[in-house]
């Protein structure tokens, strides 16, 4: 399995179809295609020699549509979390993840969860009048993602010992003690600039409340990075049993997830 990351064309192919395409960054885009032949090459010689270091995250706090953290990485980073999303996570799991499982899917994106939520609903017309149903969602998903289970999840079916330590690398690098301080930093600077507005006090409050509720990953083994393209499939993995339990044991004929949020 790890030696899939370690062949140049996949890492060529990834740049070129996601990470050139999609980061929104030209700025970065531009950095790294300056030296590009330079840059792929000493990936590969990182994943081939076995010795990636992760750079830290740029995180910064946005506020629309509301306050929440995102962990910027490097294209490099970028490149070595799309590899492994690609050829690790979603190669093993595709097979065993639900139709009704959406989201970071090809073709099965928020356009196909609306297409079945409306399939759903119109079976259920032709049967009853009367139509119930039950939304769900996990509180801070992301953030209270445990590191262990997580792992152990993977290791039900992922054996390659090189990809596991890459893996682990990625879900552990939220323990560093930068990440937590920083996004401490950051909320509290938003505050101070909050209480020098000029709006009234109960709104300033509501402000201030929404950012004190945002964690700071400050528990050790809790929580996977905002905005990697691997947490977005570690999010869809880390609720699969979940989702087998309810459709096969519960017989749930009608369900969706979407990331963490989920219709019945």
């Amino acid at each position: 399995m790890y030696e899939s990351i370690t062949d140049l064309n996949n890492i060529i192919n990834i740049y070129n179809s996601e990470i050139k395409k999609n980061t929104k960054n030209k700025i970065k885009i531009e950095k790294f295609e300056n030296y590009l032949s330079l840059n792929i090459f000493n990936i590969y010689n990182e994943l081939k020699d076995e010795k990636v270091k992760f750079s830290k995250y740029h995180i910064f706090l946005i506020k629309e549509p509301k306050y929440r953290i995102i962990m910027s990485q490097t294209i490099k980073d970028k490149i070595i979390n799309h590899l492994v999303a690609r050829y690790f996570l979603l190669k093993v799991y595709e097979k065993s993840f639900l139709n009704s499982n959406i989201a970071t899917r090809k073709g099965k994106g928020p356009l196909f969860g609306i297409k079945l939520i409306k399939k759903y609903i119109n079976e259920l017309k032709k049967e009853n009048k009367d139509i119930y149903y039950l939304k769900c969602d996990i509180s801070k998903y992301f953030y209270n993602v445990d590191h262990n289970i997580l792992k152990n999840i993977l290791r039900k079916k992922i054996k390659d010992k090189k990809a596991l330590k890459l893996i682990d690398d990625i879900i552990d690098s939220t323990n560093y003690s930068y990440v937590s301080k920083r996004i401490e930093e950051l909320c509290q600077k938003e505050i101070d600039k909050i209480n020098k507005l000029q709006i009234p006090q109960k709104e300033k409050n509501k402000k201030i409340e929404e950012i004190n509720k945002i964690p700071r990953f400050d528990k050790k083994g809790k929580g996977i990075p905002i905005g990697n393209m691997t947490s977005q499939a570690f999010a869809i993995i880390y609720l699969n049993e979940l989702d087998h339990y309810i459709k096969e044991k519960l017989n749930i004929k009608y369900y969706a997830r979407y990331m963490d949020g989920a219709t019945v």
